[in-house]
């Protein structure tokens, strides 16, 4: 067993507000520890640490972000993220993330690997103001070298204006894997933009357009370095950033 820990212990704050000269930053963390990278009056780089092993039975780690109305987060990880088996307990992550107008988040994970006997349960929740974006990639491995991998409960929604965008869930089990789930494949790559829509190309990988402005691109494959989203997140990321710089197409209001 492992000793209990507090709320403020397993909580991971990140938030950043547009300032005159320098963007206003609010980093707090223990166990993902933020660590700011660069900054400018309306954007900022964070790059997250671990503070220690990660995930381990029974954590529950929480991360909450929130972009300022104008700002952009880029969200860095350092090193990937391993799910330890061995007593049975569920291990906990959860992001909750709020966008504000014309606000952009974009965050590449490195892959979480879930180790044998591991038994995790992810959530992710974004909310996306008017003109908001994001843009998102996870990648799951199923065990280590030479293993079969644990079981993973994943839930991922993103609402924009207040109404669902994208409600999208996965359950797998390298211990018991399913047919027409992931098979025999051990590696699931997620890229997902929101807000706007992502600009055409030609990839392995499969893009499903979402009801609104958005898409999810997903590969199935053995290993990581295989995957042709290392293509489409380029792309993708140099799309966000120009929609970013563009002038805001609102017209001004006449001065009677």
């Amino acid at each position: 067993m492992h000793p209990a820990r507090s709320d403020d212990h397993d909580r991971t704050i990140i938030a950043v507000e547009a300032g005159a000269v320098r963007a206003a930053l609010r980093l707090e963390g223990l166990r993902i520890v933020p660590r700011l990278v660069s900054r400018d009056a309306r954007s900022a780089h964070v790059a997250l640490v671990s503070g220690g092993a990660l995930l381990l039975p029974g954590d529950a780690v929480r991360l909450h972000v929130r972009v300022g109305a104008g700002c952009a987060l880029h969200l860095e990880d350092i090193g990937g993220m391993v799910a330890y088996g061995g007593t049975g307990e569920r291990s906990h992550w959860s992001v909750d993330a709020d966008i504000e107008p014309r606000g952009t988040l974009v965050w590449s994970a490195r892959p979480l690997v879930v180790a044998d006997g591991a038994r995790v349960q992810r959530a992710t929740s974004v909310r996306l103001g008017a003109d908001g974006v994001a843009l998102l990639r996870e990648t799951v491995v199923l065990g280590r070298a030479g293993e079969r991998g644990g079981s993973l409960d994943s839930r991922l929604r993103i609402d924009r204006a207040g109404r669902p965008l994208l409600i999208d869930g996965v359950r797998v089990s390298g211990e018991a894997p399913e047919p027409g789930v992931l098979g025999d494949q051990r590696v699931l790559d997620g890229v997902v933009l929101a807000g706007i829509r992502p600009p055409a190309h030609a990839t392995d990988a499969r893009v499903l357009a979402l009801d609104g402005p958005g898409a999810l691109a997903r590969h199935l494959g053995a290993d990581t370095h295989s995957s042709p989203l290392h293509e489409v997140w380029p792309m993708w990321l140099d799309h966000v950033e120009r929609h970013q710089h563009a002038p805001d197409p609102t017209p001004e209001r006449s001065r009677a």
